[in-house]
Formats: C-alpha cells, structure tokens, sequence
C-alpha cells in the first residue's frame, strides 16, 4: 500500500508542468506532514527507470518541526545514476547519501520527499527558533529575510 501511494504522489509531482512545478512543490513543502533536521541512515532502491532511479530512504529524526514524528521515518525520491537515464520534464531529484544531515518534508511517512536541503548552521538556527521564515523552492528550503 505505501508503494503504491508513493508511486502515484511521485506520479502526480512528474506530470506537473515545468512553469508550474516551483509553487506546486513549494505548496506541497509547506503542507508536508513530515518536517524534520534528520540523518540519512539507509537507502534502498526500489527501481530503475528512463526517468531516474527511484529509492526508499529512511531518516533518523535528529529534530522534529511538526508533531508525532517517529524516531525513524521514510520518503521516496528519484535520483539520475546512469547515463541512460534522461532528466524528465519538470521533474526534481534528489540525491541522499547515508550519513547526511538535512532539512526534508516528506507528504507523510512513507510517502514522497517535497524538498531535501543538506543543513548548515544558519538553516539549524532558522528551523529551531524562526520557522515561519523557512520558503520553499524548487525542492529546498531557503531563509525569508527578516521583516
């Protein structure tokens, strides 16, 4: 079932048109119900396509932005791995590796990534005290300046 959900939101997120995709994602970002500074600690592929490689990663919660986030949680993105893979249109990837500390929303647990930004120190301090300055754009997430 969590496949088939995850599939169909990144089937959704794929047939998006390119003009529109920055505030479809963006939207999708901001009502994510996962949104957590986490580790990356496994990635699975789940399969290969023309379009990207589609992967399983599992997250260790290092600081929860939104409610009832377990200690592990999992999102589904695409990565391009081979040079027989072509980019498709409108379409965001992501590339996880085991050990990296980011920023990510995921739709739900299980469901797709809507944005993947490695953290720094500025970004830590943002989503710990300031969130509401937190935008997305493009499958990241940046800092609003201050009003």
């Amino acid at each position: 079932m969590k496949l088939r959900t995850l599939f169909f939101i990144l089937f959704l997120l794929a047939a998006v048109p390119a003009r529109a995709e920055t505030d479809y994602l963006a939207m999708m970002a901001r009502e994510s119900e996962v949104k957590a500074i986490a580790t990356v600690s496994k990635i699975q592929v789940v399969g290969n396509n023309a379009d990207g490689t589609l992967k399983s990663v599992t997250f260790k919660t290092v600081y929860a932005v939104t409610p009832f986030i377990p200690k592990t949680f999992t999102g589904g993105c695409k990565t391009l791995e081979s040079r027989w893979q072509k980019r498709g249109e409108g379409m965001i990837y992501f590339n996880p590796r085991p050990g990296q500390k980011v920023f990510v929303t995921v739709t739900t647990n299980g469901g797709a990534i809507t944005s993947f930004t490695p953290m720094n120190v500025e970004l830590d301090h943002v989503i710990r005290n300031e969130p509401y300055r937190l935008v997305f754009s493009h499958g990241k997430a940046s800092i609003a300046p201050r009003d």
